[in-house]
């Protein structure tokens, strides 16, 4: 039986995640200052050109003004994000070979005593640990043994033969062969430095760790920042060596005491927690760290319907696609809709903001509903306030922008919008503001998808016009018939396999098209409970 690999602990993986992504703005520092120090030496060069002779001087000259190029394009590169690991190693046997081709040019000019004595042999060491401190051990081993190797051959093959009969002991081969020596302990030297270092600041994270109120989540790069709230991607590490990746959402410290949005936050968590389905982005934990509040969930590695809309080029999806999408949150709202309490009470459970942002999509076609902050039991009236509303204005029922009463046929409405946008890459319901958006949804008509697109067909129509109804009674009346609906469509718009595999293959585009990497994502910023959960005044042309 094999032996299992070594466990990296989390705090050196974390570290090193982090030198990873400080990889280019390192490797710009270094070519900006190598670059500097070209330029200085070009200009010295044409200087000094009465006191090392014209020739010297305009060889030196040439090669640091060569240099100053090559930096200059190395830069220019890495602005255009065209870095690749390989670059460090070319870049640094480039590096530490200039010292070399600065004496062969000293000997050539003045003579070998003269070249074992210039500043550019005693640079090269400064040079082995410029190029050791870059990256890894590997890096800084194979510099230094270049550099001694170099400084050999040309001792042997260029010095050597131009040396007086008996040179000075100072520059015999068993002395040079010693400072070959020096010059290959720089590696192992900056390496034990550099490694000093990361453990020193590994044990500084540990530490912290132990401190932290928060504890068993690591936070990594920011995923979405909102008006309220901020989104992370975590790691869950608690003791024993358990982990998990989940997203960590919280409160912004300005708002950590504005008690409406802590009971929005602490539904949110609450109704996470209880939907426990394969559609639907569960809640992990809730608790309070450093003044703030901050909500555990289930990680979604892809990106919400809109960021996914917003990456191809015609801004929607093929229909079998969104008829997947469609029957996959049918089943999450048919479950929401139908949940009971523990008593076996009906709740009534209402999103009430479902829209592009919070259908979030994974890289393996998983689809699931998100952000129940303003989510309410239909028969708890009290929750609602008289002529507010709540909600994101171009994705709301009729009934929700006229403050009534709702039912999960709100949720119905919303989702049909959502799908047609999907299906036509546009918004079916236009408008300037907030307050037309909302008229909009009470009055507009909406046009069904073939209209935009040709070729949908008209069973696909009739599904999403189905539930953009005005009247509710007359709407598609739960999420189980229109899940049915979607599961019963055939040929190529079949939401099961076709639906899923082009969802998979629309992903992968979006994901490789763009010119910058993808992080994935849970929550976009306007998802992070921004200003779509704040009271919106029902304009007073639209009361009744």
């Amino acid at each position: 039986m094999e032996a299992a690999a070594p466990r990296v602990p989390h705090s050196a993986r974390l570290l090193q995640e982090f030198l990873d992504q400080d990889v280019v703005p390192r490797e710009m520092t270094i070519a900006r200052f190598m670059r500097g120090m070209m330029v200085l030496g070009c200009v010295a060069s044409l200087l000094l050109i009465g006191v090392i002779g014209p020739g010297l001087s305009l060889c030196l000259a040439g090669l640091t003004g060569g240099l100053g190029i090559y930096y200059t394009l190395m830069l220019w590169a890495l602005r255009q994000n065209g870095f690749h690991p390989a670059m460090q190693w070319v870049d640094s046997a480039i590096t530490v070979s200039i010292p070399a081709v600065a004496c062969a040019i000293d000997a050539y000019f003045h003579g070998a005593v003269y070249a074992l004595t210039t500043p550019p042999a005693m640079a090269w060491g400064a040079l082995i640990v410029v190029c050791a401190l870059r990256a890894g051990k590997k890096l800084a081993y194979s510099a230094a043994a270049l550099a001694a190797v170099e400084y050999l051959a040309l001792y042997v093959f260029v010095f050597q033969p131009r040396l007086p009969p008996e040179p000075m002991s100072t520059l015999t081969f068993p002395m040079v062969l010693l400072r070959c020596v020096f010059l290959f302990a720089y590696g192992p030297l900056t390496a034990t430095l550099a490694g000093l270092i990361v453990s020193k600041a590994e044990a500084a994270l540990r530490a912290i760790r132990e401190k932290d109120v928060m504890g068993k989540y690591f936070l990594h790069e920011r995923l979405g920042v909102g008006g309220m709230a901020e989104v992370f991607r975590a790691t869950y590490s608690p003791e024993g060596g358990f982990e998990k990746q989940v997203a960590v959402k919280r409160i912004l410290p300005a708002y950590a005491d504005n008690e409406e949005f802590l009971a929005m936050f602490r539904r949110e968590a609450e109704l996470g927690s209880l939907l426990i389905h394969p559609n639907i982005v569960q809640v992990l934990d809730l608790g309070r760290h450093q003044g703030t509040v901050f909500l555990a969930m289930e990680f979604v590695d892809g990106m919400p319907l809109s960021s996914l809309l917003g990456r191809l080029a015609l801004r929607r999806l093929p229909p079998a696609a969104v008829a997947y999408i469609g029957a996959e949150v049918a089943s999450a709202l048919a479950y929401m809709h139908g949940r009971t309490g523990p008593r076996g009470e009906p709740l009534g459970l209402v999103h009430r903001d479902l829209n592009p942002p919070n259908v979030l999509l994974s890289r393996i076609g998983e689809v699931k509903l998100s952000d129940f902050g303003i989510a309410r039991a239909a028969n708890r009236l009290a929750l609602t306030k008289v002529q507010t509303v709540r909600g994101k204005a171009g994705y709301m029922a009729p009934e929700q922008a006229y403050g009534k009463p709702l039912d999960g046929r709100a949720d119905l409405f919303a989702l049909g919008l959502t799908l047609h946008e999907a299906l036509t890459g546009e918004r079916a319901l236009q408008g300037d503001s907030e307050t037309e958006l909302m008229v909009a949804s009470t009055r507009q008509e909406v046009l069904p998808p073939s209209h935009f697109v040709p070729g949908i067909s008209p069973a696909l129509d009739a599904i999403i016009m189905g539930m953009l109804v005005l009247d509710r009674e007359q709407r598609t009346p739960s999420g189980e018939v229109l899940h049915q609906q979607f599961s019963a469509l055939t040929g190529q718009e079949a939401p099961y396999p076709h639906g899923r595999q082009q969802l998979v293959e629309a992903m992968r585009h979006a994901t490789t098209q763009t010119s910058m990497p993808v992080r994935p994502l849970l929550l976009t910023p306007d998802m992070a409970l921004t200003e779509q959960a704040e009271p919106v005044q029902l304009p007073r042309g639209a009361r009744q």
